[in-house]
């Protein structure tokens, strides 16, 4: 039996220190050695997952996990509804391996597929070093399993005491007991525990972008309190998450919470993409029809008005003419390839989007460091921009 400590007093007032460590990333090496457990957290990559082998998606986060070291297995809190439902699988046997174990914790998007939660349910079944398997209803999707010296638990949160697709995230009272009665039983030297919502959402440690505050754990701040509290008093090194796409390391009153961000590369389409395309099919079919580049400018904002304003505002371009505006940013956008990566990096920061990322993380002995790979937030190579030791 692990020996505990006691719980801490008080309600819970989620005071968040974020710790970061940043640099410029050294050059990708080779798997650490044996002495290291290293395992390896992407979530949040959902239909991008099937999206092709393009740099820019999933495929191009793989890529960068298996140049800098792949570890023992990969663990994705959350948010795989893909169509196929295999395709995160299937993404990982072509650039990772086949026998390279995945861990899936469910997210809030994968109970509204049927065909994905059967999926899940089937795949989870099949995960190896599996030690305890979930309460009656859920015991496909929620289970523990060992690695080395450490202690992994993976929480369906969508378990409403009954079945295991509720689609609110909680933790019900047959959760938590189930829970308790899992950590207690462990000997390990290191425990995480994995769920898709965080406790309290904290904003990207690179942007700053904060998202679905209010509306994860936090929603019901009593159970929130009283799952920090079990976890606290168990031991556990770190509560590992998803479900913002924002990417972040921190301690919330004394426990550390990890969420790895979103793995889909693009997290969104392309705003600017998406105005160059508009523009020029209204000129070519206005050509086709005999009229003239600036007529047929003036007729897409007519019948696209609402797009065309809702583009200018992320990429800083509102106040300005539009017509005028949009013939130069077509010219500027086709011709150009540095005009597009001004334009690009303009929608980046006027949208907040964040870079796709994923997590190394690695136990030695009684340390453990996160590592966090970072794109350049449109489809470019992943590089090493943060390490923290967590203490």
């Amino acid at each position: 039996m692990r020996n505990v400590s006691g719980p801490s007093a008080g309600l819970i007032a989620f005071a968040v220190a974020v710790v970061l460590i940043g640099g410029t990333a050294p050059a990708v090496g080779a798997d650490p050695s044996d002495e290291k457990l290293v395992f390896v957290v992407a979530a949040d990559m959902r239909n991008f997952a099937a999206a092709g082998e393009e740099s820019e998606h999933f495929s191009g986060a793989c890529r960068a996990i298996a140049a800098a070291g792949a570890g023992a297995f990969m663990i994705s809190p959350g948010d795989l509804d893909v169509d196929p439902p295999s395709a995160v699988r299937d993404m990982i046997d072509r650039t990772i391996g086949e026998d390279y174990p995945w861990y899936p914790v469910l997210g809030n998007h994968d109970p509204e597929s049927p065909s994905s939660m059967q999926y899940l349910r089937d795949y989870s079944l099949t995960v190896p070093n599996v030690v305890n398997r979930g309460p009656s209803g859920c015991e496909a999707t929620t289970f523990s399993f060992d690695w080395a010296n450490s202690h992994f638990v993976v929480l369906n949160q969508y378990f409403d005491g009954v079945r295991d697709w509720g689609l609110e995230g909680a933790i019900v009272p047959e959760l938590m007991a189930w829970l308790e009665a899992d950590l207690e039983a462990t000997d390990k030297e290191h425990i995480f525990v994995f769920g898709h919502e965080p406790l309290l959402p904290m904003p990207d440690m690179d942007n700053g972008r904060l998202r679905h505050q209010g509306d994860s754990l936090d929603e019901d701040p009593k159970t929130a309190f009283a799952f920090h509290q079990l976890l606290l008093k168990y031991g556990v090194d770190a509560y590992v998450c998803g479900h913002t796409h924002n990417t972040s390391v921190g301690k919330i009153n004394g426990l550390w919470q990890l969420d790895p961000g979103h793995a889909r590369g693009l997290e969104e389409a392309s705003y600017a993409d998406q105005m160059y395309e508009a523009v020029d099919r209204a000129i070519k079919e206005g050509k086709a029809r005999g009229i003239g580049e600036a007529n047929s400018i003036k007729q897409l904002y007519r019948d696209d008005e609402y797009h065309i304003d809702y583009w200018f505002k992320y990429l800083g371009l509102t106040g300005q003419p539009v017509t005028q505006t949009l013939a130069q940013f077509y010219t500027e956008y086709g011709s150009d390839p540095t005009a597009r990566d001004r334009w690009y990096e303009a929608q980046i920061e006027g949208r907040g989007q964040t870079r796709s990322s994923f997590f190394r993380v690695i136990v030695d002995g009684e340390h453990v460091e996160v590592e966090v790979y970072r794109d350049d937030a449109h489809g470019g190579p992943y590089t090493l921009m943060h390490k923290m030791v967590l203490n």
